[in-house]
């Protein structure tokens, strides 16, 4: 399987989306407003759909991130943020998974994260990383559920706060 072409998932449509996405992707952040609110203690703002699909860690090039929604009879109800090869080679960052409040609790999200394993090693990765804020214990439970492991913490800085943040990793299998 290539890296443009992505797992299935049974009553779900994993699509690439960009910039003719955002307004429905503004749409679902805004219906995820709990999560920001939790990160960052505010609400997205009106830019957020346009700012995840342009955000990229300095020097790496735009066309190694991947921002797929998840859609259920043609509605958004997911999106994740993918960066493949950061920050080294056979790494992929895992930027975020989200959800909206009516997909969440019925396992889809497992789900979602076990056909994305399985694609991420057909596409030649060997583990994904992410970070998960310490205030955020429900994350933490989950990716813990799903094979991570702390390898890290760190701070990250936010407009107008710092956090400390758990780095994770899970292996693939090979």
């Amino acid at each position: 399987m290539k890296a443009d072409e992505f797992p299935t998932l049974e009553g779900y449509q994993l699509v690439a989306l960009g910039e003719a996405d955002v307004a429905n992707l503004q749409r679902l952040q805004e219906r995820c407003a709990d999560f920001k609110t939790l990160v960052t203690g505010a609400a997205p703002g009106p830019e957020a759909a346009a700012e995840l699909l342009a955000a990229a860690p300095p020097g790496l090039p735009l066309e190694r991130k991947q921002v797929i929604g998840v859609l259920a009879s043609g509605d958004l109800v997911g999106a994740i943020d993918l960066l493949r090869d950061f920050p080294e080679d056979r790494t992929w960052y895992l930027g975020l998974m989200m959800l909206a409040p009516e997909a969440r609790g019925g396992g889809l999200g497992t789900r979602l994260y076990g056909a994305l394993t399985a694609w991420v090693a057909d596409c030649g990765g060997e583990r994904i990383r992410l970070v998960v804020q310490r205030q955020n214990p429900r994350a933490l439970a989950f990716w813990t559920r799903m094979g991570f492991e702390q390898i890290g913490t760190a701070t990250q800085q936010l407009s107008d706060s710092e956090h400390e943040v758990l780095r994770m990793e899970h292996r693939l299998p090979v």
